[in-house]
């Protein structure tokens, strides 16, 4: 009877050694465990602002009407065009031709073997506008012509003048006229004029005088395109 006390103590005291070395399992509680907390998304960063960039901002659409007058490009010029150019077709009378006013007692007839005072002109022009955004702009305009075709004659002349545009559309300007004429190179010119608009194009219709102090004056009339 002791013997089999002795073994029982013996293998409860083993049991209890055994039981004390095994691990516990930490899920396992003795309370009800708590549900475990839901998994919280980090902080997302705000996007850094980008060196140099700056957000555009709305801008009212422009106004149709506030083009400038003088602007443009294409076929559509506006009168108000800064630079301009073109041909010129036209007529000349010279006064007093038969007249004995040159040197040696001759008339511009015998000298320029001329069969009538009255010549066509064919020349082109470029002038350009110092735009004064109201009703008066300022007008440097250059031409060359030739003169006397029809009569198998060919006399240059060169004119440059400086001048007034009234209201886009009447010019008037004064300035230099110069031929091959050894006894009177130069002469003054006076010109006036006025250039309606068809569509994007020009019509100048002027009108011009070249006083001569030996009484052969010269007037005529041009009419061309401007583009």
């Amino acid at each position: 009877m002791k013997t089999l006390l002795a073994i029982s103590l013996v293998l409860a005291s083993t049991l209890t050694r055994v039981a004390a070395a095994q691990p516990v399992d930490s899920t396992e509680c003795a309370t009800p465990c708590a549900a475990p907390a839901a998994p919280v998304a980090p902080p997302v960063a705000a996007p850094l602002p980008v060196a140099g960039f700056v957000q555009p901002m709305a801008t009212a659409t422009p106004s149709l009407t506030s083009t400038p007058v003088d602007g443009g490009g294409g076929w559509q010029h506006p009168v108000g065009r800064r630079f301009a150019h073109g041909f010129r077709l036209g007529w000349t009378y010279i006064a007093n031709f038969e007249k004995p006013t040159r040197e040696g007692g001759m008339s511009l007839k015998e000298e320029f073997g001329l069969k009538t005072p009255h010549m066509m002109l064919l020349g082109y022009e470029g002038f350009y506008r110092i735009v004064g955004h109201s009703w008066l702009n300022v007008l440097m305009v250059g031409n060359v012509t030739v003169a006397g075709l029809e009569q198998s004659k060919f006399i240059p002349a060169a004119s440059g003048l400086i001048g007034f545009e009234f209201d886009k559309s009447f010019q008037l300007g004064v300035g230099v006229n110069l031929t091959p004429d050894k006894q009177a190179p130069s002469h003054m010119i006076v010109a006036a004029g006025w250039t309606p608009s068809v569509g994007s194009i020009q019509t100048p219709i002027h009108l011009f005088y070249v006083p001569d102090p030996d009484s052969n004056n010269r007037m005529g009339a041009t009419v061309g395109m401007t583009w």
